[in-house]
């Protein structure tokens, strides 16, 4: 588990809890769903992901 590049989606395909924020660390639950081909590099000035707060 370790912090990675930050890294959003805009797809329609996922809840706004994982789209309307950004995800840094690689076992992030919800991060971990967004396709790898769904995902855009950086934090496109959204909030960092609860998630990804708790894992450091």
């Amino acid at each position: 588990m370790s912090k990675i590049a930050a890294y959003h989606t805009d797809s329609l395909e996922y809840p706004p809890s994982h789209r309307n924020v950004y995800h840094d660390h690689d076992n992030c639950p919800a991060g971990k769903q967004i396709k790898q081909w769904h995902r855009k590099p950086g934090q496109d000035g959204r909030p960092r992901c609860d998630d990804c707060k708790k894992l450091g």
